[in-house]
């Protein structure tokens, strides 16, 4: 994976970004994140994406490379434990997912010689590993942004391709990301039952932004977040987008991320 990773590096360099990949530690596992300095030096603000299912850290390259983003402050893409992270098997506990970015936000914390203040974006099965992650970290998660997030148990679809996908001949075929994928798709549901009661403990003020055309993610999730969030909460309807706006129309998060950085208390 190194030399992976290190190519990859020299692609972003090519764009004109000098991206960096670091490794942060959680017990005996590794957490792979993509990280991109600030444009202003003395910013101590960072973005940290989450990606979905499947998905990859590369995934949010458009953001990293955003110069509107980085005059406000650092950006990171971590690379999910079973993806690129712990690679191959699928991992289903979300409270372990939220120490896989607390892991990232020590180390990067380590790196930059002093505390960040953090900004948590999660997409699809990236937002409940985004929300849960806020909790107890008040201190230093200023913002979270939840990207058309599969948050409700109950709205967990099961979609016939998902199942086909899980039939032994198909499974043994698919490539490592989609086969860790695939599994989250069936355990997903009972993995959010499980926490559905520690969204009550959600302090930060959060920003929820669904699409009504969302045929993957029920656009319903947008209200199962109000319903159980006692926090400050901001929602955008997306009345014509659906589950992948994040990468169709970049400039929907782009505007947002500098809305929340520009009013981030440092």
């Amino acid at each position: 994976m190194e030399k992976e990773w290190k190519n990859l590096e020299k692609k972003y360099l090519k764009d004109g970004v000098p991206m960096k990949v670091y490794h942060a530690a959680l017990d005996t596992m590794e957490v792979n994140y993509l990280s991109v300095n600030a444009l202003d030096t003395t910013s101590h603000l960072t973005f940290i994406f989450i990606h979905g299912a499947p998905g990859s850290a590369n995934d949010f390259g458009k953001f990293l490379k955003n110069d509107s983003i980085r005059h406000l402050g650092s950006v990171l893409s971590v690379e999910r434990l079973g993806y690129g992270s712990e690679k191959g098997h699928e991992i289903d506990d979300i409270s372990l997912h939220a120490k896989s970015i607390h892991a990232v936000m020590d180390d990067w914390d380590k790196i930059k010689g002093k505390s960040q203040s953090y900004i948590l974006v999660g997409h699809s099965y990236g937002g409940p590993i985004a929300a849960y992650a806020s909790i107890g970290e008040e201190k230093r998660v200023n913002h979270i942004a939840l990207l058309a997030p599969a948050m409700s148990a109950e709205l967990e679809p099961m979609k016939w391709y998902s199942r086909w996908a899980q039939s032994k001949v198909i499974y043994s075929i698919l490539p490592s990301s989609f086969k860790v994928a695939t599994d989250e798709k069936a355990h997903h549901a009972a993995a959010l039952k499980t926490i559905e009661n520690d969204w009550s403990q959600i302090e930060v003020p959060t920003t929820i932004v669904h699409g009504k055309k969302d045929g993957l993610v029920p656009f319903a999730n947008m209200e199962f977040v109000e319903e159980k969030w006692k926090a400050p909460l901001e929602t955008q309807v997306l009345e014509k987008k659906g589950h992948i706006f994040p990468f169709t129309d970049p400039e929907i998060v782009v505007d947002l991320l500098i809305r929340l950085g520009n009013r981030t208390e440092l």
